[in-house]
């Protein structure tokens, strides 16, 4: 016996035998209490008997337990409803197990003067007619029953038994008709007149027997790095298809949604291009969205400039437009010039944007995506996910590379004054403080020449030792806003740190996604509608609230300079100015690794198994449990073997475009965990 049921009898003979007695209870206002208990525990004393098949000793038990009921009553003392009407109905349970029905009948009878919508009594009193021969009796229990708790499946399979029993005709329910919340429910208004944008994606596999339409949900915005699964609650639900989170959810609701937010996130699928005509679609408007969708500006570069390896950036030269800015080989700009497309963050990107021809096919180059594209200029695909959506504007609109770049220029090289004027549609105040000062709980301004706080202690005023302080109309106080955390897709909304909001302190030791006050969500909110990851977007519009004097401008030599030409590394995104910075950087350990970094590919969702080891064979001690476990160099199935051998080609081809673009040097053979690739 456990020893928690021992306990239980242990309680159960102290209780009975103060009772049994004429002694005084110490407290008289727990007497109920001990009474309750004692009650209690012959009720699950009762039930353990009975889960045991001892009918018997189930019957005394529950039997003891309704005989202090009895006597609690006698003393003025109550006992719980529904702790009666479990006694009644588990002994007349107790009896059906026994054959004695009529006893049986008895306690749900007596249940029912308790509850009486007792629905445990009305189906065990039932069951127990139906063995006593009582059929329409037992049937009338069962339909009050269903009144009560219609959709209980037992008492629905006994009323079904007793009918055909009595030779009654079974019918259909009644069902009201109700909307359904599961996510595929829908309300037809045949009269309803369509105001919509008709953007609603439908998809259906093209197989042998095509499926039927289904409605693929906007891809999330959240920042999602792995694999896209099924919603769990809508697992759960079954055939309801329920979802507490509704459109909200940022789990896919089938495998097609599956499939076509992979395809968007690679940029292989741009839906929105599904939605426009050819006739809807204006040219500038197409660009200025592609630029605002992908946080660049589009340019003209040399082309053998480009092309070359190393590849060089070199713009047109100011001195003489004709020839471009390289030093060392002026190319005719205009008969060479390229179409590239910059994104600026912390460092720079280069995507050559090719011309246009009927030739051309709108879709990315799976070679390019993976390793690089051997055809290169002569592959009708696209290489870059840029590329493929200017072709597509240019072959919806017919809009010309010139006009694309001076679309781009137009709205990147606008004056700082219009950034202050965007910001003045934030409801803040902001200001950039010390940030030495502002942790000692001071807020010290910067001075005029803004090189130094104005405290006493003369902290020196960089972007580095300032803080941004924002301050609404609601509050005097000023607050310190963080930079926005960077996210691959920005959620829809920030939401205030839960420990700010209980503690007043967030004790995170990272840095913390969430806002920590309302002007900060107010802030970050703006930020990423508006596309300024960084607060250093906003510099220029916080620094004219402070009141400084205005000065003259002073024109320095380098306003006039060349724009900067040099060796530019693709896969980093960084220039360098000379030969031996240009060594120094492919000889980095960090430039080794983003050789054969997958990122922004998504090629690393494609392994299942465990980084290659270095022996590409089926390890011996497999048989018996490997001791090595993951760290064994050897694979630890034919299929893990068989990923290893595709990896390893995978990254050797990568290996060798990079040396075939003079990325690597050529004495370079040490790559640390990637040196399986030069074993045979």
């Amino acid at each position: 016996m456990d020893p928690v049921r021992q306990k239980r009898r242990k309680d159960i003979g102290k209780a009975l035998a103060f009772i049994q007695s004429s002694l005084a209870y110490p407290e008289p206002e727990g007497y109920q209490d001990l009474l309750t208990q004692l009650v209690c525990n012959l009720l699950d004393e009762g039930n353990a008997f009975f889960r045991d098949r001892e009918w018997g000793r189930a019957v005394k038990e529950f039997s003891e337990g309704l005989n202090v009921s009895y006597y609690a009553e006698g003393e003025e003392i109550q006992m719980p409803e529904a702790l009666l009407e479990s006694l009644y109905v588990n002994r007349a349970a107790a009896y059906h197990s026994m054959g004695e029905y009529d006893q049986g009948v008895q306690d749900c009878d007596s249940a029912l003067e308790v509850c009486k919508k007792s629905r445990r009594a009305l189906y065990r009193k039932a069951l127990c007619l139906k063995e006593l021969g009582q059929y329409k009796e037992a049937y009338n229990c069962t339909t009050k029953c269903l009144l009560i708790a219609p959709q209980d499946k037992q008492v629905n399979e006994l009323a079904q038994e007793l009918a055909v029993h009595l030779g009654l005709k079974i019918r259909k329910p009644y069902v009201k008709a109700t909307v359904s919340q599961g996510i595929y429910s829908y309300v037809h208004k045949p009269d309803l007149v369509h105001n919509c944008k008709g953007d609603i994606l439908l998809c259906r596999l093209k197989a042998a027997y095509p499926s039927e339409w289904t409605r693929v949900r906007p891809i999330p915005r959240t920042s999602i790095s792995g694999p896209f699964v099924i919603c769990r609650e809508l697992l759960k639900s079954g055939d309801l298809g329920l979802c507490k989170y509704g459109e909200n959810c940022t789990f896919a609701y089938n495998q097609l949604e599956i499939d076509v937010w992979t395809e968007e996130r690679k940029g292989k699928l741009d839906r929105d291009l599904l939605f426009e005509t050819p006739s809807k679609l204006d040219p500038v408007n197409a660009i200025i969205r592609l630029l605002q969708e992908n946080k660049g500006m589009f340019m003209f570069l040399c082309q053998e400039c480009y092309d070359s390896k190393p590849r060089i950036i070199s713009e047109r030269c100011r001195d003489k437009p004709t020839v471009c800015s390289n030093l060392n080989a002026r190319h005719n700009f205009d008969a060479n010039k390229c179409l590239a497309f910059v994104v600026r963050t912390h460092n720079v990107n280069y995507s050559k944007v090719r011309p246009l021809s009927v030739l051309c096919h709108l879709d990315l180059c799976r070679q390019s995506i993976r390793y690089g594209c051997q055809r290169e200029d002569s592959c009708y695909y696209a290489h870059s996910v840029i590329e493929l959506k200017t072709w597509r504007v240019q072959r919806a609109t017919g809009i010309s590379p010139g006009v694309i770049q001076l679309s781009s220029g137009g709205i990147w090289n606008k004056p700082r004054g219009a950034a202050g004027a965007a910001r003045k549609s934030l409801s803040l105040k902001m200001k950039f403080a010390c940030a030495q000062c502002w942790r000692d709980g001071q807020i010290s301004d910067p001075d005029k020449a803004l090189k130094y706080c104005t405290a006493k202690a003369r902290h020196v005023f960089t972007k580095e030792r300032r803080v941004l302080l924002a301050r609404s109309s609601e509050r005097s106080k000023w607050v310190q806003i963080r930079p926005l955390p960077h996210a691959k897709n920005f959620p829809v909304y920030y939401d205030i740190c839960t420990q700010i909001l209980e503690k007043r302190k967030c004790t995170y030791t990272g840095n913390c996604t969430f806002a920590h006050s309302e002007e900060e969500k107010e802030m970050w909110m703006y930020m990423k509608n508006n596309d300024c990851e960084l607060l250093k977007s906003l510099s220029d519009g916080a620094m004219l609230t402070q009141p400084i004097p205005e000065e003259k401008p002073i024109v320095m030599p380098t306003d006039y300079a060349e724009p900067m030409t040099g060796l530019h590394c693709r896969l980093c995104g960084k220039h360098s100015n000379g030969e031996r910075q240009w060594q120094q950087h492919i000889s980095s350990e960090k430039h080794k690794d983003r050789v054969f970094s997958c990122e922004g590919e998504d090629e690393a969702l494609m392994w299942s198994y465990r980084f290659p080891g270095r022996h590409f064979e089926i390890c011996s001690k497999l048989g018996g449990s490997c001791p090595d476990g993951v760290s064994c160099d050897y694979a630890h199935s034919p299929e893990e073997l068989q990923e290893w051998t595709e990896r390893r080609d995978f990254l050797r081809q990568k290996l060798a475009k990079a040396r075939e673009d003079m990325l690597i040097m050529p004495d370079e053979f040490d790559f640390g965990k990637y040196n399986f690739l030069l074993q045979d």
